[in-house]
């Protein structure tokens, strides 16, 4: 295993410009010791195109399933380890990274070791303004490791999927994503078993990378990210100790999540017909009947 490969791991499902968007800022990269992988995560899409461009600048890996966000990742980091990589970058396609961007965080991930390192990350949106940058915050918590380049390495309580380097030593401690989670909160459910584990996560925010959030999703509020979000708050719960603990804030989350599109009665809300409502009724149903993985059927 080389002690300086890098996969940078971009999975695709929906937004094929998006991911032409991304290939553009990602390829340009490439070097002896940075490889990159196209996960197409049984997309439909016809990828000729890209391939023929980048020719092989680029690897891709066609998967027969969609297996969601863990399990596209998890192919991906599987197929980075046979390559042996010691460090993958996970990365949407619905992002766009400056130039140096990944040695800069592989090198600041060495120095503060086992860890998984996060860029900044700008909405791709301007009137948005930030989406993570610790810096930001009065109360960040540096983290005592320094980069060559003098920049700032902060402490996060939780990790970022949209840019996630993460050193192969992590997997081997603790395993990769759930694919229960599918999608949603499976690396909230990373952040707990590495934390742990005494593993940090961190952010270097002289690194900053542009997000369209949730575009596969069709937006940031639809019924299938509710449903997700439901059920998984639910199975991220039942992972967490104590448990009955867990289980109050996550109804709680849930319920507030309600009563911000109730408009009155939470309980007639939830119980109407809206698709909201449905998506998150379903997500309570699936996962006391033990339904993970990817949604089936209707709402």
């Amino acid at each position: 295993m080389s002690q300086d490969r890098l996969v940078v791991i971009i999975l695709h499902y929906r937004g094929l410009a998006d991911t032409a968007a991304c290939l553009a800022s990602v390829v340009p990269q490439r070097h002896a010791d940075l490889a990159i992988l196209l996960v197409d995560n049984a997309s439909g899409d016809d990828l000729s195109a890209l391939q023929a461009q980048y020719g092989t600048q680029i690897d891709v890996l066609r998967l027969s399933e969609n297996r969601g966000w863990a399990g596209g990742n998890n192919a991906g980091i599987a197929w980075a380890r046979r390559e042996q990589a010691c460090i993958v970058c996970l990365l949407n396609n619905d992002t766009i990274v400056p130039p140096g961007a990944f040695d800069r965080l592989a090198v600041a991930a060495k120095l503060c070791g086992p860890c998984l390192m996060h860029p900044a990350i700008d909405y791709a949106d301007p009137s948005e303004g930030v989406q993570l940058d610790p810096s930001t915050r009065p109360d960040a918590a540096l983290f005592p490791c320094q980069p060559p380049d003098d920049a700032k390495v902060f402490r996060l309580d939780y990790a970022y999927g949209a840019c996630l380097l993460i050193p192969m030593a992590v997997f081997d401690r603790i395993g990769t994503f759930d694919e229960r989670f599918f999608l949603q909160l499976e690396e909230a459910d990373f952040f707990d078993r590495a934390r742990s584990a005494g593993i940090p996560s961190l952010c270097l925010p002289s690194v900053r990378i542009v997000h369209a959030e949730s575009r596969s999703f069709g937006g940031r509020d639809t019924p299938d990210k509710t449903y997700y979000i439901t059920r998984n708050r639910l199975l991220l719960a039942e992972k967490s100790r104590p448990r009955w603990r867990a289980y109050r804030a996550a109804l709680r989350l849930i319920l507030w999540r309600a009563d911000e599109r109730a408009n009155g009665s939470v309980l007639r809300w939830i119980l109407s017909s809206q698709p909201q409502a449905r998506a998150m009724r379903q997500g309570f149903r699936d996962y006391c009947l033990r339904r993970f993985g990817r949604r089936a059927g209707p709402f």
